[in-house]
C-alpha cells in the first residue's frame, strides 16, 4: 500500500465524491475557521442542482470601480487574468459593492473553460446567462444585468487576497461549491479538512440509516455525535 501524500486533485476528488459543502463547513467551524462560508446572496447559475457546483483552486481577481475606459487598453489585466488560468482553477472575483459592473459572461466562460478552469464565483452581476448555461460552465453570481465591465470596473491585480461573499480568499485556497453554497478551505488545512469531512459524511450516513429504522434523534446523536 502506498504511503505517498495525496495530490491536490486527489484530495478534491475524494471530497467532492464522498462529502459535501455543509459537512466541510462544520469541520472548518470545529477547526476555528468560522468565516469560510460565502454569503447566501451567491447562488448557482446552472439549473441542475446535482451538477451546479465545482471544486478547485482559487485564482483571485481584484476589481476597482471606474468611471472611464482606457481607450488604448480598455480591459487591461482582465484579459491577462483569464489567459493565466490553468486546469483546476476557480475564478474568484472581489465583491462589487456598487453593483454596477457585470464582469462575467459567455466569452469569459468560454475562455476559462478552454483553459481548464472548473468554475467562477462572481459577487457581482453577470450576463449572457443562457449561453453560459448552454456551455455548462458553473458560475455562482449575485445578480443579472446586461452591462459591460468596460468603463465601469477595472482589474487592478490578480492572484492576490480578495474579499468575495464576505470571505477573505487567498490564491491557492480550495473553493468548494454545491447547491447549498460555497465554502473556502485554506490551503494549509486542506488534507485535514478532507479527512474529517469524509468521516463526518460517513457518520451522517449511518445516522440516517438508524433514524429511518426508528431510532430517536437523541439515541443516534449520542452514538455518532453528528447532526
Amino acid at each position: 500500500m502506498s504511503d505517498a501524500t495525496p495530490t491536490e486533485s486527489e484530495l478534491w476528488q475524494r471530497l467532492q465524491t464522498r462529502s459535501y459543502v455543509a459537512a466541510v463547513c462544520d469541520i472548518l467551524d470545529a477547526l476555528d475557521f468560522r468565516q469560510q462560508a460565502m454569503h447566501h446572496r451567491l447562488r448557482p447559475l446552472l439549473p441542475d442542482r446535482e451538477r451546479c457546483g465545482f471544486i478547485g483552486r482559487a485564482r483571485t481577481v481584484r476589481w476597482m470601480e471606474a468611471d472611464y475606459a482606457d481607450e488604448e487598453n480598455p480591459y487591461g489585466l482582465e484579459i491577462e487574468a483569464i489567459d493565466a488560468l490553468r486546469p483546476g482553477d476557480v475564478v474568484v472575483h472581489s465583491t462589487d459593492f456598487a453593483g454596477t459592473n457585470a464582469p462575467w459572461g459567455e466569452l469569459m466562460s468560454t475562455a476559462a473553460q478552454c483553459r481548464g478552469a472548473v468554475g467562477c464565483v462572481c459577487d457581482s452581476q453577470i450576463r449572457d446567462c443562457l449561453k453560459t448555461i448552454e456551455l455548462g460552465f458553473p458560475v455562482y453570481y449575485t445578480g443579472i444585468r446586461p452591462l459591460d465591465s468596460m468603463g465601469r470596473g477595472r482589474v487592478m491585480a490578480y492572484d492576490v487576497p480578495v474579499r468575495c461573499g464576505d470571505v477573505l480568499v487567498r490564491p491557492g485556497d480550495t473553493v468548494f461549491a454545491d447547491f447549498d453554497g460555497i465554502v473556502v478551505i485554506p490551503a494549509s488545512v486542506l488534507a485535514q479538512v478532507v479527512d474529517r469531512a469524509c468521516h463526518k459524511a460517513e457518520q451522517e450516513s449511518l445516522s440516517r440509516k438508524e433514524l429511518k429504522a426508528g431510532r430517536t434523534l437523541r439515541e443516534v446523536y449520542d452514538r455518532y455525535g453528528v447532526l
